[in-house]
């Protein structure tokens, strides 16, 4: 295989259910923990001799190049992260990585603003690690719908971040949508010219943060959550549909090969 990524085996060092049905599952393979930043996945093969034929994409959400462990966020509600959350201690995965691209962002830059929905909170605390040393304000905006949903906020304060929660049920935080609050907060700033979105989350979230993001021009990053089978862009089957085609007439990406990561002007999001 090309580039960084491999086809390899990890082992499984610990599992541990952080919020309702969300589990984090600790990985070792030193190449992956080395070489990976955010943005990126792994694609796992669930489990042999089972009927689940297609590897499972994971970002990776975190990393410890020293230990060389890295660690993957689910929410078990599939076939495959079911049979994942029981898998054991010192089990092998067979997985490909790291896949795709990571996100980025411009020179100075005055604050980036994370804004996460559910399980779109994965590739984020990667993203703070790789910030940790630069000297920007981090904010990250994560919307869920209860209490019970919310988890990562201690870690990603240690990391430097302010966080702001959401909830739909009003249990915690903003009483409402993570895109309400983050319109809220954008539209008291004196200037948004210095400040960059970096977003995950499902589509109708998505969709709300390019309409802010178009009305008040800050420029916005994307994280798709597309379905995918091989996971290098040799099976076609993650298209992603650009707001407008390119000068070779090319309409469609591929979400592992050319993303996940997209400027959010660049594409379409659909359903």
């Amino acid at each position: 295989m090309s580039g960084n990524k491999i086809l390899t085996e990890a082992t499984v060092k610990h599992l541990e259910e952080i919020a309702e049905n969300i589990f984090r599952m600790h990985l070792y393979e030193p190449h992956i923990a080395q070489t990976s930043h955010a943005g990126q996945f792994v694609n796992i093969q669930i489990a042999q001799g089972t009927t689940i034929f297609w590897r499972r994409p994971f970002s990776i959400h975190s990393t410890n190049p020293e230990s060389g462990i890295f660690e993957i966020l689910f929410n078990a509600v599939g076939r495959g992260t079911q049979v994942l959350k029981k898998i054991k201690n010192g089990a092998k995965l067979n997985l490909v990585g790291p896949l795709g691209n990571t996100f980025n962002h411009a020179p100075h830059l005055e604050e980036i603003i994370i804004v996460a929905g559910g399980l779109g909170i994965a590739p984020f605390k990667l993203l703070l690690q790789d910030l940790r040393k630069q000297q920007l304000k981090k904010t990250v905006f994560f919307g869920v719908s209860s209490t019970a949903n919310l988890c990562c906020l201690d870690e990603f304060s240690r990391l430097g971040a302010k966080c702001r929660v959401s909830t739909e049920d009003g249990s915690k935080g903003y009483h409402g949508f993570v895109t309400d609050d983050l319109q809220n907060y954008l539209q008291e700033l004196p200037d948004s010219s210095h400040r960059e979105l970096l977003v995950c989350g499902p589509t109708p979230m998505l969709r709300k943060v390019q309409e802010i993001a178009q009305t008040l021009q800050i420029n916005a990053q994307v994280s798709v959550e597309n379905i995918m089978a091989c996971g290098f862009g040799a099976c076609m089957g993650c298209p992603v549909q650009l707001a407008h085609p390119h000068d070779d007439g090319k309409r469609y990406l591929l979400a592992c090969k050319d993303g996940p990561v997209f400027n959010m002007d660049e594409i379409l999001l659909d359903d």
